[in-house]
């Protein structure tokens, strides 16, 4: 990794000063305020467009840092930029599997990114949210899923149902940490690696998001990361899941998020308190990314 990067959507990573001052020397921030109650939660494919000729890498090595999840949607634009083949690994509470009507959609991205032809397989980590329980799974692609395109390994112990089928699935990381990680790495076909962190899936004492959070230990995430690069390439990773309040021009997106967040998401923590906290996490993320 040869770089950090900031897209600067809604303040929530400028306002983490020690982060800021710590990577100083290898981090370049860009402003991207004008676009963010446009791209927020979802946008248009013209917006989007925009948006991602705005995320041009020089250098694609970069450790991206986004904002909020909100935004996760843009890891695509980032995924975009590589031609070879990779698996994305990514650690979240949520799947984002769903299939669009929005294709540019913080829910619907992982099902556009597995259709990208230069993402071999994405290993989700840390679900707990219920996304997937029950009937709910049949709402997510289930087509990637039993191609084996896309791999759940949920925290905590999920029972679904693929029709009349009933699937139990459950990570080991929460037994053993070492049988958790060779699971992952077993999950793995590429030598190219690319690592999406949303700390929604972390604990509330690890990070502070605007969205629902789970129980996996930011150690553990740190430790996973750490192992997928002693035995591959990680050819670029991001991180989500900053405190930023959800605000809108949208009525639709006002309702939408009304419906999908915690009821307290406007005012979970005080800013300072959540830009410490997500700060530590932060840099201990970009640590075990290799930088010093």
């Amino acid at each position: 990794m040869n770089g950090i990067t900031v897209f600067d959507f809604d303040k929530s990573v400028t306002a983490q000063a020690d982060f800021l001052q710590q990577f100083r020397a290898k981090l370049t921030v860009k402003s991207m305020m004008p676009f963010q109650r446009a791209i927020r939660l979802w946008c248009s494919p013209q917006c989007y467009k925009k948006i991602s000729a705005a995320m041009q890498l020089q250098d694609k090595s970069q450790f991206t840092l986004l904002g909020s999840g909100d935004f996760h949607h843009l890891t695509l634009a980032l995924l975009e930029q590589h031609q070879t083949p990779l698996t994305l690994v990514l650690f979240d509470n949520h799947p984002d599997w769903m299939p669009p009507p929005h294709k540019y959609h913080c829910g619907t991205w992982v099902y556009a990114a597995a259709r990208l032809p230069q993402v071999e397989r994405i290993v989700i980590v840390g679900l707990e949210n219920g996304d997937l329980a029950g009937k709910k799974f049949n709402s997510g692609d289930v087509e990637s899923y039993e191609n084996k395109k896309i791999v759940l390994l949920p925290y905590t112990l999920v029972e679904a149902k693929i029709q009349q089928q009933s699937i139990r699935l459950e990570s080991k990381l929460k037994q053993s940490l070492k049988a958790g990680v060779q699971e992952i790495l077993e999950a793995i076909p590429t030598e190219r690696v690319y690592i999406s962190v949303d700390k929604d899936c972390l604990r509330s004492q690890d990070a502070v998001t605007n969205w629902e959070q789970g129980t996996l230990p930011l150690e553990t995430v740190l430790a996973c990361i750490q192992s997928i690069r002693e035995v591959h390439v990680i050819v670029g990773a991001d991180s989500v899941g900053d405190y930023s309040p959800p605000l809108f021009n949208s009525p639709l997106k006002w309702i939408g998020s009304f419906l999908d967040r915690p009821a307290n998401a406007l005012c979970m923590n005080s800013h300072k308190k959540a830009s410490e906290i997500n700060s530590i996490a932060n840099s201990k993320l970009a640590n075990s990314l290799g930088f010093s």
